[in-house]
């Protein structure tokens, strides 16, 4: 592992503001320790933001494809603009309208896209932006459940927690769709535990808002916070006082459909084809082990490894720090509601047969705040045989440092982005990038048609990111290419030495090699 990899302006900074926070915390200066630790989450996920410098395959390219053609409707999320080929609109890859995902996250991945650029950074502003914003919400929490020190040593080591920062590259499969439905969901839970402390009309309707937003990142599962809050009334309160806590219930869940149903009344409106295969397929997920993401009951007790690190005790340790922590917390409703958010996102992701590692995302910083606790007791214990206050400060930093680096996993960081292991993917997604905005450039005012862009796996979805020109990743047949012509298409081939002869032989057809 090379050093200079992460001798980065940012990261370096990122240390520092953690450093300068925890330090404002040991002495008291609890807000301002906040603002320099969301500071450091800031740097930090730009430090990991940017470490991939091309869109990555295979979800982030999609996103950012529809995200950008959001930018001239708002309202109709588009993949491919000029699908020219009628009968590829079946295709998943190159539909039209694309309804895979719901559109909010696609909506501020678009808005960045406006301010930014179309650069990578412009694709991963909004994940990392929600991802230092956590900070005051996972600080929050733990105050709320535990204490003010258990609420900031979670969200330090939230900061610097690899499974979390890697979903702001892009580098796992449904990348920002993912880290916007954990953010809205997450909050939403937040929001549910400050209104069962203080019954304040405000966080009822945040939990309504929160949890419709959730609903328009990955749809129906934006629901947890309901099925917790249901339990704790059931199970945690006295039954005379059922009829009211249900009335307030059923009003934020009313606040959460007046978020999220519109777009499903407009989409199913205006695409209704589009909108019911979307659903049909969505649906399949439960049923089937879709492109290969299956897995047995123990998969996500496994996934604990990769959120984690990869030392044998790591999923038992985290989850009995979790145990330990929510068996200690006086409020019944609060025990009830953590224990069932985790058990229910569990069980629920266990029994849907497609699996992936960032589905029981939402539930990552209960677990956090679980070790945070075993760390705040575990300083009492050693404060206890020590008289010096400035020892005990000392020993309670150096351990809470060292788990947040470790949590930060260097290791798999430098693999996952630097070219040890993907020298050869990189290297051509680099190159990729470079062609297509090299191409953009030489024909800007022209318009062209680009076939066999087959560099990458569906590499006609970059070449229509960085070119605007359609583009499709097969070698086109020659009644296709006439339809093309027809339509008044420049037609540019990318040249991999196994061209036709009817394509090598027409004069009209660009040839460029990558």
């Amino acid at each position: 592992m090379e050093f200079l990899f992460f001798y980065k302006p940012l990261l370096v900074l990122s240390i520092i503001f953690a450093v300068f926070a925890l330090w404002l915390f040991e002495t008291e200066k609890k807000n301002l320790s906040l603002i320099f630790l969301f500071v450091c989450s800031c740097c930090l996920g730009l430090f990991v933001g940017t470490l991939d410098p091309f869109i990555n395959l295979w979800d982030e390219q999609y996103h950012a494809l529809v995200a950008k053609n959001l930018i001239e409707n708002p309202f109709k999320p588009i993949l491919i603009k000029e699908p020219v080929f009628g009968f590829l609109e079946t295709s998943w890859s190159y539909c039209h309208v694309w309804l895979h995902k719901q559109p909010l996250f696609l909506w501020q991945i678009a808005l960045s896209l406006k301010i930014f650029g179309l650069t990578e950074i412009g694709v991963r502003f909004p994940s990392v932006l929600m991802h230092a914003l956590l900070v005051f919400f996972v600080y929050r929490t733990g105050k709320l459940l535990v204490s003010s020190k258990t609420g900031f040593y979670g969200a330090l080591m939230f900061t610097f927690s690899y499974f979390p920062l890697e979903f702001l590259s892009g580098f796992y499969p449904t990348d920002h769709n993912d880290n916007a439905f954990f953010f809205y969901s997450f909050l939403s839970i937040w929001a549910l535990i400050e209104y069962v402390q203080s019954k304040k009309l405000i966080f009822l309707i945040l939990i309504g808002i929160f949890s419709g937003c959730a609903i328009l990142c990955k749809w129906l599962t934006g629901l947890i916070v309901y099925a917790a809050w249901f339990v704790a009334i059931f199970f945690g309160t006295k039954k005379h006082t059922f009829k009211s806590q249900f009335k307030d219930l059923f009003l934020s869940l009313l606040i959460c459909c007046i978020v999220f149903l519109p777009w499903q009344i407009f989409a199913f409106s205006h695409y209704p084809k589009e909108y019911g295969q979307s659903m049909a397929f969505n649906s399949k997920h439960v049923f089937q082990a879709l492109e290969g993401h299956g897995g047995d009951v123990f998969f996500y007790y496994n996934a604990l490894y990769e959120h984690f690190g990869e030392g044998l005790f790591i999923p038992p340790l985290v989850l009995l720090c979790f145990v330990w922590m929510v068996k200690m917390l006086r409020d019944k409703r609060l025990f009830i509601i953590c224990i069932t958010v985790v058990t229910l996102t569990y069980l629920f992701f266990t029994l849907v047969k497609t699996k992936m590692y960032g589905y029981v995302f939402d539930i990552f910083p209960f677990f956090i705040l679980g070790i945070a606790f075993a760390l705040e007791k575990t300083q009492e214990k050693i404060a206890f045989y020590i008289k010096s206050n400035t020892i005990k400060k000392t020993i309670g930093a150096l351990l809470l440092l060292t788990l947040s680096f470790l949590l930060f996993n260097f290791e798999k960081i430098y693999k996952h982005h630097s070219n040890k292991d993907r020298a050869k993917s990189r290297n051509i997604e680099i190159k990729e990038k470079q062609f297509y905005k090299a191409v953009k450039e030489k024909f800007v005012d022209d318009n062209y048609l680009i076939f066999n862009a087959n560099m990458s796996f569906e590499s006609h979805v970059l070449a229509i990111f960085y070119t605007d020109f359609p583009a499709f990743g097969f070698v086109l047949t020659k009644s296709q290419i006439e339809h093309a012509k027809a339509l008044k298409y420049k037609l540019l081939a990318i040249d991999d030495n196994k061209l036709p002869e009817y394509i090598i032989n027409d004069n009209e057809i660009v040839k460029i090699r990558y």
